[in-house]
Order: structure tokens, then sequence, then C-alpha cells
């Protein structure tokens, strides 16, 4: 015998009950009632002012379900007076969601929030969309006192691929952090604007090996011959990822200068290098490397 689910207006009436947990399960049951659940959107916003730190949870989580724009006022409200960094980062992403038009406003709130955890949220989902117009604000979060903050401006600049961009993340290849400095590298390569080349030229001595093979792929990409001398003296770098990157580089540019080192490079300890300089000469098409 099948037990008579439990009357809509009765869950409704749960929403008001004195305990917390209560009103908690009141809104998980009621957002299980996928053909009702609409009709609870102003008691479950009410709660949005709870005392109880799980049912706002709960109720910001069951308005970003039904994705009502009535819901944004309040939602916007959390998102720049709430005490509780969870309740303004879950407002952040229900608003996100409800209102993606705005979400730039959104993202702008969220980026000058005092919680580390909150920013880089909204870091990296700017990181993640290649917006032009979220241009200033990836540049904005460049300058952040937090490393995770200015690695997802970089790399979503690097997305982006606005000229703009190019003068800041430059200033980042002096980065305290290996993670920002990668990014800004990587960046600009895929930018591809030819006032990057001879700092890239000038990372390839970076202390940290990533910088340092990033920085040998990009100037290949950006394919300018004055690199030519810098890659050839990391083919010397004790790491094979950097040696095989200037060797890719170096085929990629084709120049001539290259093919001596390229020919030392067929005898280097790591095979990945070899088959890299082999290919790198048949790119030059150097008669003396049959």
């Amino acid at each position: 015998m099948t037990t008579s689910p439990i009357a809509f207006s009765t869950l409704l009436a749960e929403l008001a009950d004195p305990d917390g947990q209560a009103r908690k399960k009141a809104i998980s049951k009621i957002m299980r009632r996928r053909k009702e659940r609409g009709l609870a959107f102003s008691p479950i916003l009410a709660l949005l002012a709870d005392p109880v730190y799980q049912v706002r949870k709960a109720a910001i989580l069951a308005l970003r379900t039904l994705q009502d724009p009535r819901a944004i006022p309040e939602l916007a409200s959390l998102l720049h007076t709430d005490p509780a960094v969870r309740v303004r980062l879950l407002a952040f992403q229900a608003l996100v969601k409800i209102d993606p038009q705005q979400s730039t406003v959104y993202l702008q709130t969220a980026l000058a929030d005092q919680s580390v955890m909150l920013r880089r949220v909204a870091a990296f989902v700017l990181s993640t969309k290649a917006n032009p117009q979220a241009t200033p604000l990836l540049i904005a979060a460049l300058t952040d006192v937090d490393a995770d903050v200015r690695q997802h401006g970089a790399r979503g600049l690097g997305h982006v691929r606005n000229v703009r961009a190019v003068v800041p993340l430059l200033a980042m290849l002096t980065d305290t952090d290996n993670n920002v400095r990668v990014a800004a590298v990587r960046a600009l390569g895929r930018i591809g604007d030819k006032r990057a080349v001879e700092p890239l030229i000038t990372v390839l001595t970076d202390a940290h090996w990533e910088v340092r093979f990033r920085a040998a792929q990009m100037l290949g990409q950006l394919g300018d011959p004055s690199a030519v001398e810098a890659l050839i003296a990391a083919l010397q770098d004790q790491i094979d990822l950097v040696r095989e990157a200037a060797v890719r580089a170096l085929g990629a540019l084709g120049s001539e200068r290259a093919v001596e080192p390229l020919l030392v490079a067929l005898s280097d300890l790591c095979d990945r290098v070899r088959a890299s300089a082999a290919e790198a000469l048949r790119k030059v098409g150097e008669k003396r490397a049959i």
C-alpha cells in the first residue's frame, strides 16, 4: 500500500518551524516536488534572513535552482552585506546563474570582497571565459595580494587575447609566485604581441623550470628570429623539457644559425630532445642533417 505524499501546504507550514533543522529539511522536501516547488518562492526568499546559516544556505541553493529573477535584489544584497563569507559566496554563484547578463557586475563585487576565497572563485570564473568585456577586471586581478587570484587573472587574459593586457602581463614576469609567472608567460604567448619577445627571452633564465619551459614554447610560437641565440643557450638547460621546448622553438624559427647546435642536440641524453632535434633539422631543411 503506497503512502500518500505530504500535502504541499504542510511543507510550506514547516518552513516556519521554530527548529532550524526542520526548516532546512522542509526546503529540501519542497525542492523535490518539481511541479509545485515554484509556489514556495516567496517563503523560501524570506528565509534568506534566517538566523541559521544552514537554512540560509539551503534557501540560496533552492533559489538558484528555481532561477526566478525576483530573487536577484535579495541575493545581490547578501553578496554585498552578509557577514558570512560562505553566504556571500553562495549568493554570488546563484546570481551568476540566475542573471548571467549582469555577471560582470557580480564578478566586480566579488573581486573586491575582503574574503580571499570569494575573490579566488570570482577570478577562476573569469579565467574560464573568453569575454573581452572582462579585460579590465582581469587586469585588476593581477594586482591582488593573493597569488591564486593573480594567476587566474593572467590565465583569463590569455583566453581573452586583448592587447591591452600586454603591459600588465609583462609586469607579472617578475612576480614572486612561480605559477603567476607561468600563467603570464602563457598568456603573452597566446596574445602574440611582439612586445613580449624580449621579456620572454629574459625569462629563459628564470629560476623556475616551468617558466623557462613555457617561455621557450611561446618564443617558438611568436616566431621572432631575435630569440634564436637565447634558445640556443637554452639547449644547455638542466631540465629535459626546457631543452626539448628550445629545440622545437628553433625548428619553428627555421634559422640556419641553429643547425650546428641542433646537430649537437642529436646526441642529447634525453630521447625526446633527440627526436625533437631530428624533426627541427628536417624543418630547417639543412642537408648536413641527413
